[in-house]
């Protein structure tokens, strides 16, 4: 047996003893043993452990089968239970025995972060990855998590994380972030008890007059001494990015809860502020405007708005908007404000929209109305301004709030 190969079929034998030792004294001590061989594996031994725990982790089928035909001879809430528990994998029980070992959470993040890098190469692995986001989808919820708003004199690891997640608008080094984070701008991030110094998702703020319509004016503005105050007349909160740091939580909802949170702490601590907006990208729309209105002059601002209130107002995947930023933001009840052109005239910011970004508006609305017109009836709220951009035929599309 190869050194490569040993290392994965003792990892594997790891579990097993772990799973029937599952309760027992020795079982933190082998939970600790996994996770540490866990750590010395390579990706194509990643793969292989996930093929054991597909092959021998699953439900107990005779037990399943078993509890099938008592809740057919009987159909009460009772056997309608025992088949629920009959149906679990024996992988959710590993799962929870390698949580308790130092260490534990990151594995299993690790864990589902490789199996969806790799799900379309193994899309048979698909049961386990399913059985980690159930897992993780509970033990992340929002009641485990922290606000803490990150300021210059936060943590230096915590710091060195904005600069590496930042996935909308790149920070481009230290001086870059010392700026985000001056007087009339905030930073907020979630926290889990259980990573205390890494950020699962953060949001980051611009105090502003006025809308902000261009990135460049955000993040290239003049540096403010870190003691000096915010302008008085910023009557304006504009959330121009937020990241997901973990990939393991990807498709756990987090964003919306931390807009909620953070939109209602800023509107406490400066009462001057009555404007709650993003200042959005439009990742979608370039690849749609090729495929669908090639011959178009990207150079001809009239012609580009009113393509992409098109795109952003009545282009839908399965009832929803086809962008996906737009698709969140609509989603949590926000409505389309305002496009602005040459808003990020970025490398990234050109390739994925010719340079355009949004508002998504979060005040002044009726966000409950705004999301049940979208959910029920897959209409787009947006300001009279953007709703008369686009054809009169698809005006059924769109919901102007009256006021």
């Amino acid at each position: 047996m190869t050194e490569a190969v040993e290392i994965g079929a003792v990892t594997a034998s790891t579990a097993r003893a772990l799973l029937r030792l599952r309760g027992d004294t020795a079982s933190r001590a082998l939970a600790e043993l996994l996770v540490r061989r866990y750590g010395s594996l390579t990706e194509d031994q990643k793969i292989e452990f996930f093929r054991v725990l597909l092959d021998e982790f699953g439900a107990d089928r005779a037990a399943v089968d078993a509890a099938i035909g008592n809740y057919q001879a009987d159909p009460t809430e009772q056997t309608l239970v025992t088949l629920a528990e009959a149906a679990d994998s024996r992988r959710l029980e590993l799962f929870r025995a390698i949580n308790t070992a130092p260490g534990g959470i990151a594995v299993l993040l690790d864990m589902r972060t490789v199996l969806l890098a790799q799900g379309s190469d193994v899309p048979e692995l698909e049961p386990v990855e399913k059985d980690l986001k159930h897992l993780l989808g509970s033990w992340f919820n929002r009641g485990f998590l922290r606000l803490e708003q990150l300021t210059w004199e936060t943590s230096a690891h915590i710091l060195e994380s904005l600069i590496k997640y930042e996935a909308v608008h790149e920070i481009r080094g230290w001086t870059d972030l010392r700026r985000r984070l001056a007087p009339d701008r905030r930073s907020f991030g979630f926290f889990h008890p259980a990573l205390p110094d890494e950020p699962i998702i953060f949001v980051e703020v611009a105090l502003t007059a006025g809308l902000a319509t261009s990135i460049q004016d955000v993040i290239d503005a003049p540096t403010l001494a870190l003691e000096a105050e915010p302008a008085n007349d910023a009557d304006t909160a504009i959330f121009y990015s937020i990241t997901n740091c973990q990939t393991g939580l990807r498709g756990i909802s987090f964003g919306s809860f931390l807009i909620k949170q953070v939109t209602e702490r800023l509107a406490v601590e400066q009462p001057t502020l009555t404007t709650f907006s993003t200042l959005s990208p439009i990742p979608g729309f370039a690849a749609w405007l090729a495929e669908n209105r090639p011959s178009i002059d990207t150079t001809d601002d009239v012609q580009m708005v009113q393509s992409c209130a098109t795109y952003l107002l009545t282009v839908r995947r399965r009832g929803l908007p086809q962008d996906p930023v737009a698709r969140f933001h609509l989603r949590n009840g926000a409505s389309v404000e305002q496009i602005n052109w040459r808003g990020d005239t970025s490398a990234k910011g050109m390739a994925e929209s010719h340079g355009l970004l949004v508002n998504y508006l979060y005040s002044g609305q009726d966000i409950a109305a705004n999301n049940e017109a979208l959910t029920l009836d897959g209409v787009v709220t947006a300001s009279k301004q953007v709703a008369g951009l686009i054809d009169p035929a698809d005006e059924s599309l769109v919901r102007v709030p009256a006021n």
